[in-house]
């Protein structure tokens, strides 16, 4: 999603707004107060109305079906699950015909404010009403998926307070965000009956000034500039996060400017790891390596970015995220080509592989598979070796990625579990074999060469550990 400005639509009766507005000024929160007679409420009132039934209906089949939510991911996307069905397909909705400030991959002024508000619809629809989703069609088929291939286009209909709610007690999301002053209206080519509403509720935020339409520093994003912040101490940070859900994280929401050894890169994370002695802050008289996950957003990071041990330097936004645990994401810069043009807070590459001093190259942890421990934070975000092979005893499939249970060979479980988010593909001669379920897996023994360290955050808030192979070589078969 980018920050453009909103298409214009042209139409033979092209619906005018006009608005008397005299000394109206409003920032930030929700506008349909009573008191503020010029705001029009379109999503209650304005024609935007769902007109298929959903009952005895399945998104996946036609298009349309009540669900519950999984995770609100950001003001634009969310993922639901089939309504009562926590074990069916995930579906990955991205709101159609909106488009909100980033917060996740890059953070943009409002981004996080789009975030919230979209969150708080959806949780208390959840939780005390309905949730609807539909394709952007006018009839019961098949939904298409958007230009990422994996996430489809969805209109979001809900009602907070209703269970199974009739279709004309639920109201259109998406629109509900525009009015608000949270997205740009983007291409409603399939629905042009919606057109003159969202254009209409778009141009009452603008004048209303509303959210990002305010002209208004967003209270919630940071201006500050970028500071300088070692991998130990984030690294630190996050295991005192992991062993009291009630500590306050100072680096929460900081501007960050980091530099350490690429580790990894697997599923749009970077892992950043650097070596810390007494004299660069650590407590352990025998030094210790820490390092950290960057989320580098959907589409794939520059190769001379993301290539092991190569020394970079990053600028993004630290942040401990409900959804994903502590990490860095909303990265300022990653320039595709070197070039002499780049300023303190651009990211950079410090030093290239063949040019690393030996001191500053990636430490692989090795461990037996009993001595790598549940919670092992020496390891944290650090590739891992096991010095004897795996079985793997069972599993489950998630919506992008395998996760695996564990034992020695010995048949003693383990801890950890480990985490397969890509096509696995067991033998580098033959690339048409792949497994794409939990069950090609169980049974088999693999040998455990360099993959991540890392922990997981359930929707529960329970947290796991895991090993996160960084290909398939790195969780590889050894035998049937």
């Amino acid at each position: 999603m980018n920050r453009t400005t909103k298409l214009k639509y042209v139409f033979s009766n092209l619906f005018i707004v006009s608005f008397a507005l005299i000394g109206v000024t409003a920032c930030g929160g929700e506008t349909d107060d009573p008191s503020n007679t010029n705001f029009i409420d379109y999503a209650k009132d304005g024609d935007v109305k769902l007109t298929l039934e959903y009952e005895g209906h399945d998104f996946f089949t036609d298009g349309i079906g009540e669900v519950d939510l999984w995770t609100a991911i950001d003001g634009d996307t969310a993922h639901f699950k089939p309504v009562g069905d926590s074990n069916g397909d995930l579906l990955k909705a991205r709101f159609y015909g909106i488009d909100t400030p980033e917060s996740t991959g890059k953070v943009q002024e409002y981004g996080k404010a789009a975030s919230n508000f979209t969150k708080e619809k959806l949780k208390n629809a959840d939780e005390h009403g309905t949730i609807v989703v539909s394709s952007p069609f006018f009839e019961y088929r098949a939904p298409e998926t958007d230009s990422t291939g994996g996430r489809y286009l969805s209109v979001i209909w809900i009602n907070e307070e209703k269970e199974h709610a009739p279709i004309e007690e639920l109201q259109c999301l998406n629109l509900m965000i525009v009015q608000e002053g949270y997205s740009w209206v983007k291409n409603l080519a399939e629905v042009p009956e919606y057109v003159e509403t969202f254009t209409a509720a778009e141009e009452q935020a603008r004048d209303l000034k509303l959210n990002l339409f305010s002209g208004e520093p967003d209270p919630l994003f940071n201006y500050g500039d970028y500071v300088d912040v070692s991998l130990l101490e984030l690294k630190n940070a996050v295991v005192e996060s992991l062993k009291d859900p009630n500590y306050e994280n100072p680096y929460n929401g900081a501007n960050v400017r980091i530099q350490g050894t690429v580790a990894g890169y697997v599923n749009g994370i970077l892992y950043l790891q650097g070596y810390f002695d007494e004299e660069t802050g650590s407590i352990n008289p025998n030094g210790e390596y820490a390092g950290i996950n960057i989320y580098t957003g959907e589409s794939s990071a520059p190769t001379r970015f993301t290539t092991q041990n190569t020394y970079i330097q990053l600028c993004g936004v630290a942040e401990d995220s409900e959804n994903f645990g502590f990490q860095v994401t909303g990265v300022y810069s990653m320039p595709r080509i070197e070039s002499s043009k780049v300023n303190e807070n651009d990211g950079k590459v410090i030093y290239k592989p063949n040019e690393i001093d030996d001191s500053l190259k990636i430490h692989e942890f090795t461990y037996s598979p009993t001595e790598l421990k549940d919670e092992q934070f020496e390891c944290l975000f650090s590739p891992v070796t096991l010095t004897e092979e795996v079985v793997v005893t069972g599993g489950y499939n998630g919506d992008d990625s395998i996760t695996l249970y564990i034992e020695d060979k010995n048949g003693n479980s383990l801890d950890y579990n480990v985490y397969v988010p890509f096509v696995y593909r067991p033998d580098k001669n033959d690339p048409t074999l792949s497994y794409r379920s939990y069950e090609d897996f169980v049974g088999k023994s693999f040998k455990v060469n360099g993959a991540i360290y890392n922990f997981h955050k359930a929707r529960s808030g329970n947290i796991s550990y895991q090993l996160i192979p960084t290909e398939s070589s790195s969780f590889a078969l050894v035998s049937e």
